[in-house]
């Protein structure tokens, strides 16, 4: 089908899970409206400094229904995977928690084979380990199924829990771009940072 053609198409992306022993992983589903707009509120001032200019309607039904009908274009094309990040429920009366999301973005495949990183986290569940068990999920799933070569990532450079979280998985720093990316309505500096897949996957079987 031929999206581009059809402006009726049932937004729906994979319904597939990628489950750890804390949280699990799986592309955005129309129905998580509701738990996604109540999250991104709460988490608005926190997350403000960390992402690009929120629109007036970042908050609305329709901003995620658009979201998600760019996800799955995306998840067609071939250039960017979302996912959202969910704890696992505590009992059996319960469903499982959305506390974040991570991208793999910017997919480029012949010579280059590589994506780039993008990710969020509930404030409240900061601190956890969470986001660090969602990155390596992440990693082995760019590996495995998307065959990627490497990741990337850019960070503030007074982000410090961000980096620290990337060195710790296993990325390296390798450079500095000077007004990188518009942050918060702001052209901003990131500091750059690498992961081989191969070489983490070759790291993770020593252990």
């Amino acid at each position: 089908m031929n999206w581009m053609e059809d402006q009726h198409f049932d937004p729906v992306l994979p319904d597939f899970e990628i489950r750890g022993s804390r949280i699990l992983l799986r592309p955005p589903k129309v129905q998580d409206e509701g738990e996604w707009i109540d999250l991104r509120s709460r988490n608005k001032e926190y997350l403000t400094p960390f992402e690009p200019a929120w629109s007036r309607d970042a908050l609305s039904p329709a901003f995620f229904q658009r979201r998600i009908i760019r996800q799955r274009r995306d998840w067609a094309q071939d250039r960017a995977y979302s996912f959202l990040i969910f704890r696992h429920a505590a009992s059996a009366d319960e469903k499982p928690k959305m506390i974040g999301g991570m991208n793999i973005n910017n997919v480029c495949r012949g010579a280059a084979q590589f994506g780039s990183l993008g990710y969020w986290l509930d404030e409240w569940h900061q601190g956890q380990g969470y986001m660090r068990a969602a990155l390596r999920m992440i990693i082995y799933f760019s590996y495995n199924e998307l065959k990627l070569h490497r990741l990337n990532a850019s960070v503030l450079p007074d982000n410090d829990k961000s980096q620290n979280l990337l060195l710790r998985v296993g990325f390296e720093e390798e450079g500095f771009a000077k007004s990188y990316i518009e942050i918060n309505n702001l052209w901003q500096d990131h500091i750059l940072y690498g992961l081989v897949l191969r070489d983490f996957m070759e790291s993770e079987q020593q252990i």
